[in-house]
C-alpha cells in the first residue's frame, strides 16, 4: 500500500470507537512518520537547489528527523552535504555531526562561519579555543567573518583571552572595534 493510503487508513483508524483500531492507526502512523522522515532526509541529500530550504525546515518533524539525518551524515560523501547535515543535526540535538564540524573551525575555511554559529548555538563549549585560534588566525578585514567569530565565542559566554581582545584592539573602525570588544 502507498504511504498517502496509508496515512488515511491511519488517520481513519484514529476516529475509530474501537480501542485496538486506534492503537493499531497510531501504530501505522507512526510507520508513516519514519517513512515521511527517512523521504525528507533523502530530499535533502539528493536536492542541491533545495537542500537550504530543506534544512530551514527540518525542526518542524523535531526528535524523528535524527536517525535519518545520522545516516545522511554517515554515508556523505560529498563534504558540503557533509557539513549542513552536521549543522543540521546540531539543531535537532544531536552531537553525531559535532566532530565534523569542529574539523572545519579553522580560519579561510569557507564554512568556518556555519560551524561556528553550529556549534555555539548547541552550547558545544569545547568550540571555544578552536574559534579563538581562528580568530587570531583571520583576516581582520572580513568583518563577516570577524563578527561572526566573536559572536559564537559571546553565545557560549566564553570569556575573550588577552591576545583575542589584543588582536580585536587592531580592528578599524573604531566604533566596530568596540562594539568587537565591549
Amino acid at each position: 500500500m502507498e504511504l498517502p493510503e496509508r496515512v488515511k487508513r491511519g488517520l481513519d483508524g484514529l476516529a475509530s470507537r474501537d480501542l485496538a483500531s486506534r492503537v493499531e492507526a497510531v501504530e501505522e502512523l507512526a510507520t508513516c512518520s519514519s517513512d515521511i522522515t527517512a523521504r525528507v532526509a533523502s530530499a535533502f541529500a539528493t536536492s542541491e537547489e533545495g537542500r537550504f530550504l530543506i534544512f530551514e525546515r527540518l525542526g518542524r518533524f523535531g526528535s524523528l528527523m535524527i536517525e535519518p539525518m545520522e545516516r545522511v551524515h554517515q554515508e556523505a560523501e560529498d563534504q558540503d552535504l557533509k557539513l549542513m547535515s552536521a549543522s543540521a543535526l546540531t539543531y535537532l540535538g544531536s552531537k553525531v555531526g559535532v566532530p565534523t564540524l569542529m574539523g572545519a573551525i579553522a580560519a579561510g575555511n569557507p564554512n568556518l562561519c556555519m560551524a561556528a554559529i553550529s556549534l555555539s548555538s548547541a552550547g558545544v563549549s569545547e568550540a571555544a579555543n578552536p574559534i579563538e585560534e581562528a580568530l587570531l588566525e583571520c583576516d581582520l578585514a572580513d568583518t563577516r567573518t570577524v563578527e561572526c567569530l566573536v559572536s559564537s565565542l559571546r553565545r557560549l559566554k566564553h570569556a575573550m583571552s588577552e591576545s583575542v581582545y589584543l588582536r580585536l584592539r587592531e580592528v578599524e573602525p573604531k566604533w566596530l572595534r568596540d562594539s568587537l570588544i565591549n
